[in-house]
Parts: structure tokens; C-alpha cells; sequence
């Protein structure tokens, strides 16, 4: 049994506890990742994964992109190209690029931004050649106004003797 003094003492620990459990959801919704998608159009395999700092629409945002070290082949990457859809309204910021294999961050050459074309070309300052995950992240990132799914697809190159780029794969990134 509990006496008063006890029941006093536990009184604001519970009245804390339960605004902790009420607060948490909306902390959880601050890192949003891709769900489970039905008749995407994209075959699973090809289907990358990615994170959104924010993922809200007409807000500044961080996109991490990952790409799988087995999509690279023993060729390596020299550029990678994302091209994303004519409707995404976003903009974004092409001095704010970084690209990381594993924890290493992997020094870039330069960032071309065509808005005409709907593409991000990014050039590597070496070949990347790595068996683990790459993440392109791309730092302020201004969302669209509207919400929706954009499908964002993701090309390599080797390099200058090997100039054709190989499509790995397309993000589909949804904005609430």
C-alpha cells in the first residue's frame, strides 16, 4: 500500500512521464525514411533507400541517398547523375554537396545543376571504388510547395574511358 507522502512524491514524476509519451511521436516524425511501396512502377531491386531530415513540404531539407556498394561495379564510379521529375518544384543548393563511402567522406570535383534537364551531376576528384554503401547527401535542399511521391533515378560513370552511365537504381521520395 501507498501511503500520501509516497503517492505526493510520485505524483510529478507521473505527471512528467505521461508529456514524455505524449511529445514522442512528433520527435519520432523528424527523420522520415521510405516506406514499404506497392505499384511503384519500379522493380524492388532497383528500388534505393533514403532519409529526409524533414521530408515536409516548402521547408529547407537534408536528402541522404544511399546507394549500394554491390550496384557499383569493379569499374568504380567517377560521376553520379540523379535525375529527378519536371514536376518537382524544389530547389536546390549545388555548393552543399557531399558524398561519403562508409564513414570516409569522398572529395568532389564539382556539382552541375540543370534545371532545364532535371539533373544533378555530380564528378568525383578520384574513382570510387568501395563494396559498402555510398551516400550522396545534399544539404539545402528547398521542398516543392506541393506534396507528393518523386521518383528520383540515379546514374553512374566510371569514367572518361568508360563514359556510358549505368543506371543503379531510383529513390522514391515522398513529402508530406
Amino acid at each position: 500500500m501507498l501511503n500520501i507522502q509516497t503517492a505526493q512524491r510520485l505524483l510529478p514524476i507521473m505527471a512528467l512521464a505521461s508529456c514524455l509519451v505524449a511529445v514522442g511521436p512528433g520527435i519520432v516524425r523528424a527523420d522520415s525514411l521510405p516506406g514499404f511501396t506497392l505499384f511503384s512502377g519500379i522493380e524492388p531491386a532497383n528500388q534505393l533507400a533514403y532519409r529526409l531530415d524533414s521530408g515536409n513540404r516548402n521547408a529547407t531539407d537534408r536528402y541522404r541517398l544511399k546507394i549500394p556498394g554491390s550496384k557499383i561495379n569493379r569499374l568504380g564510379a567517377a560521376q553520379i547523375q540523379i535525375t529527378y521529375p519536371d514536376y518537382f518544384k524544389g530547389k536546390f543548393d549545388d555548393k552543399a554537396v557531399e558524398v561519403f563511402a562508409g564513414d570516409k567522406l569522398i572529395p568532389v570535383q564539382a556539382v552541375k545543376w540543370d534545371k532545364e534537364r532535371q539533373t544533378i551531376e555530380i564528378d568525383l576528384a578520384q574513382q570510387l571504388k568501395t563494396k559498402g554503401e555510398i551516400e550522396v547527401v545534399l544539404n539545402n535542399v528547398q521542398n516543392p510547395d506541393s506534396s507528393g511521391m518523386y521518383y528520383f533515378s540515379c546514374q553512374v560513370k566510371s569514367s572518361a574511358e568508360f563514359p556510358l552511365a549505368r543506371y543503379v537504381g531510383t529513390w522514391i521520395l515522398s513529402i508530406d
